[in-house]
């Protein structure tokens, strides 16, 4: 049921950093028999998975072969709306059957055409970042600001060391989970701050190069993050990737690439300087707009990032090399590094015509298999009310979900 674990271990920084190879097999065959444990000649109502351990990466990829119903919320890429991810590869649970349904006439509830329609056009006349990518952005370096986050985040720190019972902090120790919370704070916080002073200085982030001409688009990842370990983890080497779809995009077609707003100061210089470098590559400042890029490209390329979801919507060609959801999307290149990657891109990019209508069905349909909920973790600030309100949301789209799986599941047995 599970072919290979060794993928999975790159997301679990317990054994990420482990030096020892031996270390790392024991630690995955310990894994690999509490799963069995768990999931063989076991019956559930449904698995609530998760994906940011080793254990719950191998629950995912082993649990729906098992029979069990396996469901995976995770914050859609829309405002307040999650989807449901019930098989290993990121394909958004009921979105399929969704479109097919539009694409007969069936369109969905006149609210969510309604809230589709609305997020769209708006989304095409003025196109807007997303709440959370503003304000985690790096981009400029708020005294006031930083001050009031270096105050939050050790007043939270100091508050675990004491809220924690001492068994629970020498555990914390002795796996190397925790380490000292001032030397943690300086190079996590503090250290990425003034190295993004310092970059912003550089050349290389003083000098746009032209966006005249041909050129793919592609926007870096934020990392260390699911979105590239898990489901883009045959392209957690960012570099390798660029290099390689540099050497087979079109004659006279440039890579532009830029930096993810929130990773400013968390990579060293030279990650930039050799990306700049290879052949065909330009390095773009982070501070020019995501949304100027796409509309000025011939085409938008990623791993798994909003910025491919945000090209489809806006009519660009877009190639995705990791597993999400709109790598389902009609008029939608999945690509795999290979010897007929070339072709496959030329051929694409000849034959591309963007289709408003088969835009708005597929907008339509993720609306539609989402459900309108948040996964936020409730904070200090939250009050009773608003928790029991948020849990209450969140237990009906789990219901919803279940639904709509056991729909899925009953199609599936008609169709064999």
């Amino acid at each position: 049921r599970l072919n290979s674990v060794n993928p999975y271990h790159y997301f679990d920084r317990n054994i990420r950093n482990l030096s020892s190879w031996f270390a790392v097999i024991r630690r995955h065959l310990i894994n690999l028999r509490f799963v069995k444990h768990l999931l063989v000649n076991r019956k559930y109502h449904f698995i609530r998975g998760e994906n940011t351990s080793h254990v719950g990466c191998m629950i995912q990829a082993a649990a729906p072969g098992l029979g069990h119903r396996f469901l995976r919320p995770s914050n859609a890429r829309l405002p307040r709306r999650i989807g449901f991810d019930g098989r290993p590869h990121a394909k958004n649970l009921g979105w399929e059957s969704c479109y097919r349904n539009i694409c007969n006439g069936a369109e969905p509830d006149e609210s969510i055409v309604r809230g589709a329609d609305e997020w769209l056009e708006k989304f095409r006349n003025r196109p807007e970042r997303p709440e959370w990518a503003q304000r985690n952005s790096r981009l400029k370096f708020s005294p006031i600001k930083s001050t009031k986050s270096y105050s939050k985040l050790m007043i939270g720190k100091l508050n675990r060391l004491f809220t924690k019972s001492s068994e629970h902090q020498k555990f914390d120790r002795d796996i190397g989970f925790a380490r000292s919370t001032g030397l943690n704070f300086a190079q996590h916080v503090i250290f990425p701050d003034i190295r993004s002073a310092v970059h912003r200085r550089r050349k290389l982030f003083r000098s746009c190069p032209s966006l005249e001409g041909d050129f793919v688009y592609y926007p870096l990842h934020y990392t260390p993050e699911i979105s590239t370990l898990v489901y883009g983890y045959r392209y957690e080497e960012q570099l390798s990737l660029i290099r390689a779809l540099s050497a087979y995009l079109p004659t006279g077609c440039r890579l532009l690439v830029k930096e993810h707003t929130s990773m400013l100061g968390r990579r060293p210089y030279g990650f930039y300087k050799k990306l700049d470098s290879y052949y065909n590559v330009e390095f773009v400042p982070p501070g020019v707009s995501t949304f100027e890029l796409i509309q000025k490209s011939i085409a938008v390329a990623t791993i798994t990032g909003t910025a491919g979801f945000e090209a489809f919507a806006l009519g660009k060609p877009v190639f995705v090399f990791g597993d999400v959801f709109y790598r389902y999307f009609p008029n939608v290149l999945p690509l795999e590094i290979g010897p007929d990657m070339g072709c496959l891109i030329r051929s694409y990019l000849d034959g591309f015509v963007p289709d408003r209508e088969e835009i708005r069905n597929c907008i339509l349909a993720y609306f539609a298999s989402t459900y309108r909920s948040t996964m936020v973790d409730v904070g200090h600030e939250t009050t009773a009310q608003q928790g029991t309100t948020e849990a209450q949301n969140f237990a009906n789209a789990c219901e919803w979900a279940l639904e709509m799986m056991s729909s899925e599941l009953q199609a599936e047995d008609v169709q064999s």
